[in-house]
């Protein structure tokens, strides 16, 4: 259960109404400093413009900009993995049986005497297999990618 489904409903209410003051006063913030377009502020897309353009990016180095921070923030957790996977990295026990189900520890991969892998968990099981618990992306990486995503497309249709 998510922490704003624990306590009374009194506690949840007055979670959920501190969390909308919050929102509401950042939006404030970024309004009146013209992110979204009606107020003239450094947030403002002119601004925005000449302060890149007085770094020395232009709108294409922008668009590629965004365009690698979707692919990193697509493929990270997959790289990730991947090496977690060849360094033996994330396994977990699977000794046990069906009434009680699998050890699930993590577990250490080695190799034994003929060369073949082998992972022990800390209650001592050895077994020559053992199941991979892949990381999984968290909301910022999602928000990242969704973020970067929609600018790349916004550029393409302006």
């Amino acid at each position: 259960m998510n922490q704003l489904g624990r306590g009374n409903p009194l506690q949840r209410r007055l979670t959920g109404v501190g969390l909308n003051m919050i929102v509401m006063a950042l939006s404030f913030m970024l309004y009146y400093l013209g992110f979204f377009g009606k107020v003239d502020g450094p947030l403002s897309m002119t601004n925005i413009g000449k302060a890149l353009s007085g770094v020395g990016i232009t709108s294409d180095g922008l668009q590629i900009i965004l365009f690698v921070l979707f692919v990193i923030s697509l493929t990270w957790n997959w790289v990730l993995n991947l090496v977690a996977r060849r360094t033996g990295r994330n396994f977990s026990c699977t000794y046990g049986n069906k009434e009680k189900g699998p050890c699930g520890l993590l577990a250490q991969r080695s190799t034994d005497s003929k060369g073949r892998w082998i992972y022990t968990c800390p209650s001592g099981h050895r077994k020559p297999e053992a199941h991979f618990q892949p990381i999984k992306k968290g909301v910022f990486a999602n928000s990242a990618m969704m973020v970067s995503l929609a600018c790349c497309v916004m550029y393409y249709i302006r």
